[in-house]
């Protein structure tokens, strides 16, 4: 589609680490020196749950957005609140509904951002027809809106290493600077897991308890806290390059590594705005 930004990828064993670095990254010149422009990607922020009835039709139309804009997109399943994405308490007799799928990010995102019903979902955090909260029906003008526009900064994941015996993740990110950017700006780094197979309520299913259901994207934790941290403190000028490193975070060990990705982005630390994002597997 647009401009690669993650060319190629070269990977190697290292002391029970599996190490990715990327040899390529972007060139930080975008439109304001003759170069390519870089465009904003989507991130859209799904709030969903295990326990909720109506979310398999949601997750239906973000997998067909998804094949739509390809890297122009990136999806994050925030499975939140207690009636949704919480075991069931009694438990059943069937241990059906026994993942407590929450995040401590997401159920701070719930609040912040006043997410009264589920599924609804964030696109760049920015609103559309008045409304941070969007429901799936307009998920695709949200994001064709943002993909049409000239970025900001852009941001790569330059390298990640994780260590399979020590259960920790260590990455660097890159944020080259596009244009002036005032005001405080963080970044913060999601670890998402996808394909994780477990139980579903599905309206569109009969009966509506799937017991292997596909989860994609889900959010697991955040590596640098629920707002990430600050990497433009006050300003930035047009080629500014920021680096970000977050090293031997610990994660859980029952996570599938080989389907985990980290998800990068920058926002806007008033209106939270997110400027651009950036994902990336374990491994390539």
């Amino acid at each position: 589609m647009r401009l690669p930004l993650l060319l190629l990828l070269g990977a190697f064993s290292l002391a029970g680490c599996d190490y990715v670095d990327d040899p390529t990254p972007p060139s930080a010149g975008g439109g304001n020196n003759g170069g390519t422009t870089v465009k904003r990607r989507a991130l859209l922020e799904e709030f969903t749950g295990h326990r909720c009835t109506t979310c398999p039709a949601a997750h239906l139309v973000a997998a067909g957005l998804a094949a739509a804009y390809q890297e122009d997109l990136i999806i994050v399943g925030v499975h939140a609140t207690d009636f949704f994405a919480a075991p069931l308490d009694p438990p059943a007799a069937n241990g059906s509904y026994s993942t407590d799928f929450r995040t401590v990010a997401g159920e701070a995102y719930v609040s912040t951002f006043n997410v009264s019903f589920i599924p609804t979902g964030l696109v760049n955090r920015t609103p559309f027809n008045s409304s941070t909260t969007i429901s799936s029906g307009n998920w695709s003008s949200a994001i064709a809106d943002i993909v049409a526009q000239d970025a900001a900064c852009e941001v790569w994941i330059d390298t990640i290493e994780h260590d399979a015996t020590a259960n920790t993740v260590s990455t660097v990110v890159k944020v080259a600077v596009l244009q002036a950017i005032t005001g405080q700006h963080n970044l913060t780094v999601y670890l998402t897991e996808d394909h994780v197979v477990d139980w579903q309520l599905n309206s569109l299913a009969s009966p509506p308890d799937v017991e292997f259901y596909d989860h994609r994207h889900v959010l697991r934790t955040n590596l640098n806290g629920t707002w990430g941290e600050v990497v433009i403190p006050a300003s930035a000028a047009v080629g500014d390059t920021l680096t970000i490193s977050l090293n031997d975070i610990a994660i859980n060990p029952g996570w599938n590594a080989a389907n985990c990705e980290l998800v990068a982005y920058v926002y806007n630390s008033s209106t939270n705005e997110v400027l651009q994002a950036a994902e990336r597997r374990f491994q390539p």
